[in-house]
């Protein structure tokens, strides 16, 4: 399990559907310093403060620009070049001061809920350098270090835990007595993409994303069962993160980082299985206003990239077009369910209020306009009966064995996939 003292450290690990399962013990032994290296090395290059606190950049007042005009409750308004006075919807809007737990009760929450009632459901953070996407997914620099219950400036992920385990053990004890009980099991997994290449954050291997489907392969899967064994992990991912300093941003994630959490129920006699992916994607910069050079730059041009094809997988989905670029790159492989499938996707758009980024507020409002547009048929996914699981494998080897009876008949047998030798 996910709670300290569960497994020994030396334990095998199982494979399940191509993924390795391991304990939290497995996975955080010997890194009990790491953090503390990481905040020497961190401090040695200057890197200090807020993880999303921005170096301020000047510009000169420029009447014809874009600028920030003012927040409401439900809009955004900006001027815009050659528009004028523009607004843009949203379901909500919040400023600077408002509180995390506040952010997680608005936009996360229902997606948590949804996903412990049998729907898939998403939260995708995205934003330029700097504009406090890490900050609302994971709460400043500094606050997993130590903790072991949800803080005050605790993250959306961590919350997000939180109340998953929370409502699973609720579910399960209120259920107890009823003629179906619920039994509730959480899973995690936590990678990066970094450059297209995906890294297992728990292990620091390497993995990869399924193209056809767009599950994770080769990525360990770790049981949740307490929100200290989850922190735990998260601290392990945070040590492995990339992050570096740019003009835009003293600690700009490198990355997009994906937390996926697994839950799957059984009800009396029914499975139920549901994923949750809570989503950090790595901030767009302007190459002239990051002064990023390079590997830095070459980071910044394969971000930018990745960024790129999702805004053309979300306009090609709200255009209804029949080839969606979802393989183009394995971010929108990863995230296909959730931006076009069956599932329940809140974006979470963050901005920087100062008219020296206006341009940059501009883009991240235009693109959470265009992910307002695309519709998911959110349905109840892979729920079926114990019996009904167990007749399809049946009926799946009866016609494997037919086929493969067929090809020995025929003379085939030669080949790799009659197995030869089977009775």
């Amino acid at each position: 399990g996910a709670a300290a003292g569960g497994g020994a450290a030396d334990a095998e690990a199982e494979e399940e559907e191509g993924n390795v399962v391991a304990t939290a013990d497995q996975l955080t032994k010997g890194l009990e310093g790491a953090e503390e290296e990481v905040g020497a090395a961190e401090q040695m290059m200057g890197i200090n403060g807020d993880s999303d606190s921005p170096r301020r950049s000047q510009r000169e007042s420029d009447p014809a620009a874009a600028r920030l005009l003012g927040l409401q409750s439900s809009q955004v308004v900006m001027y815009v070049p050659g528009q004028g006075v523009r607004p843009y919807p949203f379901s909500r809007v919040f400023d600077g001061k408002c509180e995390q737990d506040k952010v997680y009760d608005l936009c996360a929450r229902p997606a948590v809920l949804s996903c412990l009632n049998g729907f898939n459901a998403c939260v995708l953070a995205y934003g330029q350098t700097g504009s406090g996407k890490t900050h609302s997914c994971f709460g400043p620099q500094g606050t997993l270090e130590g903790a072991t219950e949800v803080a005050g400036q605790s993250g959306i992920v961590v919350r997000a835990l939180s109340e998953a385990l929370e409502a699973a053990q609720m579910l399960e004890e209120s259920s107890k007595l009823s003629p179906t009980p619920v039994t509730t099991k959480l899973a995690a997994q936590y990678v990066e993409i970094y450059n297209d290449q995906v890294t297992d954050l728990l292990t620091g291997e390497v993995c990869d994303v399924r193209r056809a489907g767009g599950a994770l392969a080769g990525a360990v899967e770790c049981p949740v069962e307490s929100l200290d064994g989850a922190m735990r992990l998260l601290r392990a991912g945070q040590v492995r993160k990339r992050f570096a300093a740019t003009a835009m941003n003293d600690r700009s994630s490198r990355a997009h980082t994906v937390f996926i959490l697994q839950v799957r129920q059984t009800r009396g006699d029914s499975l139920v299985n549901a994923t949750l992916h809570l989503v950090d994607l790595a901030g767009s910069e302007r190459l002239k206003k990051s002064k990023a050079e390079g590997k830095r730059k070459t980071e910044a041009v394969g971000i930018n990239k990745s960024l790129m094809v999702l805004g053309k997988v979300i306009a090609a989905l709200v255009e209804g077009k029949s080839h969606v670029p979802y393989l183009e790159t394995k971010l929108t492989t990863l995230l296909k369910g959730a931006l076009g499938g069956a599932s329940r996707t809140t974006a979470l758009i963050c901005c920087r209020q100062d008219d020296a980024q206006a341009d940059e507020t501009l883009q991240a409002l235009r693109f959470g306009e265009r992910c307002s547009l695309v519709t998911n048929a959110v349905q109840s996914v892979a729920a079926s009966s114990a019996s009904e699981a167990l007749a399809a494998i049946d009926s799946t080897l009866k016609a494997t064995l037919a086929s493969m009876e067929s090809l020995r008949n025929r003379g085939k047998s030669h080949l790799s996939g009659t197995g030869r030798g089977v009775k």
